[in-house]
């Protein structure tokens, strides 16, 4: 009885990693700039924008299905109030986003988002989850090259002394190598 049930575990598992196989997967390695507005409501009623910064790896399977890991980095200073403010924000973001083809070398994108924030702003920092969606075009410039214009919004809960982060709106365009 062991025996057979080890033997199904087996065949199983052999099916198992000879369908992973048959799978297309392309990883590609990138970077970003964009343009990030954060609303920030409360005691500081101003928002938040500068650029962007952002280092990208991933998989495209089959094609069609999308896995992107964002790092970001964001930082900005203002004035409210009369009062001198600094935000930094690091992101670590885990997006999956659908490609539409709709021409030889143009896909249109949709997909979901989400990850961590760490914001600090006025020297209080918080670490907190972030949840979105995004929308493009990329483009296909050769066999490895790719590039990505693109809108993502993101919902925060950043909620320090009193001042609040609701959300971030960021247009970015990435450069992508394809291994």
């Amino acid at each position: 009885m062991k025996s057979t049930k080890l033997m199904m575990l087996l065949a199983g598992s052999t099916l198992v990693c000879s369908s992973a196989q048959a799978l297309e997967i392309d990883y590609f390695a990138g970077a970003a700039l964009g343009y990030q507005t954060d609303s920030i409501a409360g005691a500081v009623k101003k928002d938040s924008e500068d650029l962007s910064y952002q280092g990208r790896i991933g998989m495209i399977i089959e094609n069609h299905h999308r896995i992107t890991g964002t790092f970001g980095y964001m930082e900005d200073k203002f004035s409210a109030s009369g009062s001198q403010y600094k935000q930094e924000q690091y992101s670590w973001l885990v997006s999956y986003d659908y490609l539409f083809p709709v021409h030889q070398n143009v896909n249109l994108f949709a997909g979901v988002t989400t990850g961590v924030n760490d914001n600090k702003i006025a020297g209080r920092a918080s670490t907190d989850f972030v949840w979105g969606g995004q929308v493009g075009m990329q483009y296909k410039w050769s066999k490895h090259l790719s590039s990505d214009l693109g809108y993502r919004y993101l919902e925060q809960d950043y909620s320090e002394s009193g001042i609040e982060i609701e959300n971030s709106q960021q247009v970015y365009l990435s450069l992508d190598y394809r291994f």
